[in-house]
């Protein structure tokens, strides 16, 4: 039988067609509601439910603030232990990381799935929606301020940020111990730092104060301060030659180059030593490959994953993983940037940078 359907029947069918699937997407399961109830799963069920999504998404892109090297013992390790994923990983910066991923997600690009970020940096990305709560049971092995309640911040490591300086340009009793020392008229234009200072800034202001800290930060700026972009680059720089002092190295990395025979070293600043804002590993709000996404989360904030850490020498997250040595902080005054305080400030922070210290 031939049935001839009207222009009009033909409206109400697609109206209805359009209308069901508005109706379904409006009620399709969130990334976010997905890993919570994987998470109310037993153990044993949980980690089949994550490996089992995993192998059908197959990849995890990272956006990664971090060096290459480093990078890819993290990403070598944790692909050893689940061989059917792949990282695929972007390493341009942190700050070009976190401009580029609050850019994507107001366009509507869901390019990444977990971003590591620091915590001062993490209101920014909460406040547009663009990452997601993911309370993984590995969290209850953080150490105090290495998370929030929320569920938005898994801290994986701080970095400790002190005086370097090249061996063959500066001998170890010259060396300064504190900003105040710093400020003697024979180190102008000879110290190096990076423009990416708000955590060192925020650290100034909360340890002095914000009035007494922006003067501090004032007469340091008046000693002409080198800046360039990226720690990485400026202890490399710093054991070249071309500056004799930087003022907020990486800890960590002042070692591997001095393992490796660089001529630099550094001390611990006195009376306080800033600590860079905890690295947050965080999951994309809408990450598109989830189940992979929070294996790499979990796998970061494991034991394994923050004795890789360690052995980079960071200063890791998980209770029962801890420096030792000589190049441990043991008790000294450590000032690290609160996320609740200095995240909404973030934006305040950099343009004291600028205003102070870039001239």
């Amino acid at each position: 039988m031939n049935m001839r359907i009207s222009k009009g029947q033909r409206l109400f069918f697609l109206l209805g067609a359009a209308l069901l699937l508005a109706s379904t997407q409006g009620s399709a399961e969130t990334a976010e509601e997905l890993l919570q109830k994987i998470n109310q799963l037993p153990a044993k069920e949980r980690q089949a439910a994550l490996v089992q999504g995993a192998k059908k998404e197959g990849t995890i892109v990272w956006y990664a603030g971090m060096n290459q090297a480093n990078l890819r013992e993290f990403a070598g390790a944790f692909e050893a232990v689940y061989p059917f994923l792949k990282v695929k990983p972007l390493t341009i910066g942190g700050t070009r990381l976190f401009n580029r991923a609050l850019a994507e997600y107001r366009a509507g690009k869901y390019e990444y799935d977990v971003i590591n970020v620091r915590s001062s940096r993490l209101h920014s990305l909460k406040k547009v929606k663009a990452v997601m709560r993911y309370k993984t049971p590995y969290r209850q092995a953080l150490k105090e301020g290495f998370y929030d309640q929320e569920g938005y911040f898994n801290g994986i490591w701080a970095s400790v940020l002190v005086f370097l300086y090249n061996t063959k340009l500066v001998a170890r009793q010259d060396v300064p111990r504190s900003l105040e020392d710093m400020l003697q008229a024979k180190w102008k234009g000879k110290i190096a730092m990076d423009d990416d200072a708000d955590d060192w800034m925020a650290a100034v202001l909360d340890y002095y104060g914000e009035e007494k800290g922006k003067q501090m930060a004032k007469r340091i700026g008046d000693q002409n301060l080198q800046m360039r972009h990226g720690r990485s680059l400026l202890v490399q720089l710093v054991a070249a030659g071309e500056f004799p002092l930087q003022i907020d190295a990486h800890q960590h990395e002042v070692i591997r180059l001095r393992d490796q025979g660089a001529p630099v070293n550094y001390v611990f600043p006195e009376p306080f030593i800033p600590l860079k804002s905890v690295s947050a590993f965080t999951l994309a709000s809408n990450a598109p490959h989830p189940h992979a996404a929070a294996l790499l989360v979990d796998f970061m904030l494991s034991k394994q994953g923050q004795e890789i850490a360690q052995g980079q020498d960071r200063w890791p997250a998980h209770k029962l993983v801890s420096r030792g040595g000589p190049d441990d902080v043991g008790e000294r005054k450590i000032v690290v940037p609160n996320p609740d305080k200095w995240g909404p400030r973030f934006e305040e922070l950099v343009n004291m940078v600028r205003s102070l210290l870039m001239r």
